[in-house]
């Protein structure tokens, strides 16, 4: 090794702002959000050349500076996945290269298996170049809506993760969701047939998140017009709308790229199976 050693990541730490990872930020965009969490695990290599971030029982992000001798790169992610003391981590999302590296020391080190789980492709938009076309009209939720919220989540989890979940589990997301006011729902007569959320707002970008049209209601462009407004109102603010999509749907991909959305160089999860042997 060469002395660099893992040290803690703060909040707005001063390797969030290095040109190599401000030219990855929006990619990466939920590495800075989790790194403000006071209750995440938050790593860092003292040379900036690897950021990893964990927010309590979910998957990390691992972000590992692209321009970094290879020799490097791989020195920073075992001495990474050495220094993890819990084997209880359900994932990781990053570069396909540093995370299969990460997961190949991590499985390892505590005799499990992994799979790729999904590829994400990133979005982001500088133009708006198709606006809410359909009918109906955008409305903030509020604390009335929380079961229909929760509703919605349940069927965006058994979508976008094939996970089946109970809708009431999804009531302390749908809460924190309406009280941040940034869960918005597509309504057409008063009736919700579509969501979306803004999940967070950097300095340069914001991140559009968990976008749900109701079973029903699909085809009718509820999604791309709640889709479009978040987006409208993002640029007017001065962001950059940023958004992932799963690889493998071919029609959110489409959606987005009408939209005016350009794709940046995917991202990938990496999901840890403990009932398995390595």
């Amino acid at each position: 090794m060469d002395g660099t050693m893992l040290v803690a990541l703060r909040s707005r730490d001063e390797a969030l702002a290095r040109p190599a990872f401000l030219a990855d930020e929006a990619r990466f965009h939920p590495l800075g959000q989790i790194s403000g969490q006071a209750d995440a695990l938050r790593i860092k290599s003292d040379d900036g050349a690897l950021l990893f971030v964990q927010a309590p029982g979910r998957n990390a992000w691992l972000w590992v500076d692209p321009g970094a001798p290879e020799e490097v790169r791989a020195a920073r992610i075992r001495e990474l996945a050495e220094r993890l003391d819990d084997g209880g981590l359900p994932g990781v999302f990053g570069d396909p290269g540093p995370a299969r590296t990460f997961a190949e020391a991590y499985s390892a080190k505590w005799r499990i298996a992994w799979t790729e789980r999904m590829t994400l492709v990133p979005y982001v938009c500088r133009e708006l170049k198709q606006h809410a076309a359909a009918e109906g009209e955008l409305r903030r939720a509020d604390i009335a809506d929380r079961y229909t919220a929760a509703r919605f989540l349940a069927g965006f989890s058994r979508d976008a993760y094939g996970e089946r979940v109970a809708a009431f589990t999804q009531l302390p997301a749908a809460d924190r969701m309406i009280e941040r006011d940034e869960l918005y729902f597509w309504t057409v007569r008063g009736e919700c047939v579509a969501m979306a959320n803004i999940a967070h707002r950097s300095a340069r970008h914001g991140r559009i998140s968990a976008v749900y049209t109701r079973p029903d209601a699909r085809g009718r462009g509820y999604g791309g017009a709640i889709t479009a407004e978040l987006t409208r109102r993002l640029l007017d603010e001065g962001l950059t709308p940023m958004l992932y999509a799963d690889a493998g749907n071919p029609g959110s991909n489409r959606l987005y790229r009408r939209l005016g959305y350009e794709p940046l160089r995917p991202i990938v999860e990496i999901a840890f199976h403990r009932e398995w042997t390595a």
